[in-house]
């Protein structure tokens, strides 16, 4: 998540990641569970809740058993003053964490100058794909150009002397 300069080089995950055949649910910028393949028929559980010593281990027989005890487990322990049902949904709730916009006076951080740069280079495509895709002018009407009487004498005593007379 954190180049070895402390900046953030990828979006803050949140909601159910999958990866590989390991699957973690993420919140607030943490790993909170993580449900793996254990070896066996099942799968192997571990839940962290609000506090880091709050860490609970458990066997399930499916994925999907295994994520509803997580959501379940861990949102009753982060959201201990919110019903049950409102607490996972808000706990599972997947749409990306947004970086609050800087403080006044503040130079633009490294994730929003890329914003900024990205913006501003596909605004010059998009302006020179649809330069592209308007239909070709037809070209202007050409007047003929009076022809020099003197290159007309030079061609042809050119011809004269090619032809051999």
């Amino acid at each position: 998540m954190h180049s070895s300069h402390g900046f953030r080089t990828a979006p803050i995950p949140s909601g159910w990641v999958q990866t590989g055949e390991r699957w973690a649910l993420w919140y607030n910028g943490r790993e909170t569970d993580g449900v793996a393949p254990d070896g066996g028929a099942g799968v192997r559980l571990w839940m962290e809740g609000q506090k880091m010593w709050q860490v609970k281990e458990v066997r399930a027989t499916s994925v999907r058993q295994a994520k509803r005890y997580a959501e379940r487990w861990c949102a009753a322990r982060l959201y201990p003053d919110l019903p049950l049902r409102e607490a996972v949904a808000r706990l599972t709730d997947s749409t990306r964490i947004q970086l609050p916009p800087p403080l006044p006076g503040l130079p633009p951080t490294r994730e929003q100058q890329q914003a900024r740069r990205l913006a501003e280079s596909g605004a010059l495509d998009l302006t020179r794909i649809k330069e592209a895709l308007e239909p070709r002018k037809p070209p202007a009407a050409i007047k003929p150009r009076a022809r020099d009487p003197q290159k007309a004498r030079v061609r042809a005593a050119l011809q004269q002397l090619r032809r051999g007379v």
